[in-house]
This record gives C-alpha cells, structure tokens and sequence, in this order.
C-alpha cells in the first residue's frame, strides 16, 4: 500500500435488527479485487458445460487491501477472515442468495440469478480454492452462480461486458490500529465508493 493511506476494517453486525450486512452482489466490469470470474466454457477442463451457465467468482477476498476514493479522500478497505465469515453466515440466514444487479444499479436488479455453491477458503476444514483461485488467502468467499436469465448471460456474460462480482452493503469500520468510527454520515460517505 503506498503512499501510507488510512486503512479500514469493514464490518457488520450479527444481529438481523441491525442493517450492516451485504444484501446484493453486483455483477460488474471491473471487481474491486481485481479478480474476474471463471466461466466454465473458458476453462478447458469445463468445455463440455458451457451451456449450463455457470460462473465462478471471489466475492471477497480476505485481508485484500481495496483502493477506495471519495470526497473525504483517499484510503483502503479490508475484510479480515473472521469478518467474512460473519458476512457469509448472515447473507445465508436472510435468503439473499437471489439479490444480484448490475454495476450496483438498484434500477437494474437481475432474474434467474443464483448462487449454487458457495464456500470459504478453510484449509483446517479441507476446503482449499479451485485450481483458478489457487494461492487466493485463508477466509476468503467463493461462489459458483447460475445463469438462467437468457438475456443476461446473452447480453453481459457471453460478451465479457461483465466480469466479475462486488459485494453490496452497509458496513461500521474502523480504523486499523484505532477504536471503532460511529459516525453514520461518514461510514455512508466512505460506503458510496465501494
């Protein structure tokens, strides 16, 4: 990380009172991790399901510095192993296994999307990344999704238009190495440009 930015921890809370949590995934041009999704048709050992219109991405990869900007300047966000696993657990609890769009678009959400397989990075488990992620870090989120909105995957996906996914939510944060920020206007200002 150059230039020594101000790093900051994303987190939720795990109660379902509380509104941090992501609750979209985006499908995008450009994933904030700079990882693209896998499409089985571009992986020789998947030819043969091409059709069946599935796609595999990273949706958060832990402890990855993200280069974020707004008007308050510019900085990095993390999502520590631990934090994800909270993020993952309360994603499954609320269904939101449906909720995708484009670019993070909320005029633009999408049908026929859905998350078939999901997992987390946990080599004490036996749960290591595929071949395509391989050397991806301990914690991070990995999901295999279904395509079945023929226009979407026509349109965005077999064209490579879209790439890759982002996660969509309201966070707290705090700084590295500091005490919680509780100051909602900013937390919302630092979250528009996620």
């Amino acid at each position: 990380m150059e230039n020594k930015l101000p790093v900051y921890k994303l987190k939720i809370k795990e109660t379902d009172t509380e509104i941090s949590e992501v609750s979209y995934l985006a499908m995008v041009d450009e994933a904030a991790i700079l990882l693209d999704w896998v499409t089985f048709a571009k992986c020789q050992r998947f030819v043969a399901d091409k059709e069946r219109r599935l796609i595999m991405g990273a949706l958060m990869v832990a402890d990855m510095p993200i280069y974020r900007r707004s008007d308050k300047g510019e900085f990095y966000v993390v999502f520590e192993k631990e934090e994800i696993m909270k993020i993952v657990q309360k994603f499954f609890r609320k269904g939101y296994v449906s909720n995708f769009n484009i670019m993070h678009d909320s005029e633009k959400k999408t049908e026929g999307v859905y998350i078939i397989e999901s997992f987390i990075v946990d080599s004490s488990r036996g749960v290591s990344a595929p071949k395509a992620f391989e050397g991806i870090s301990e914690g991070s989120w990995l999901v295999t999704v279904k395509v079945d909105n023929e226009q979407l995957w026509n349109d965005y996906i077999k064209t490579g238009e879209l790439k890759g996914f982002s996660v969509e939510g309201m966070f707290d944060f705090e700084m590295q190495g500091e005490s919680k920020v509780s100051d909602l206007e900013e937390i919302v200002n630092i979250l528009r440009g996620i």
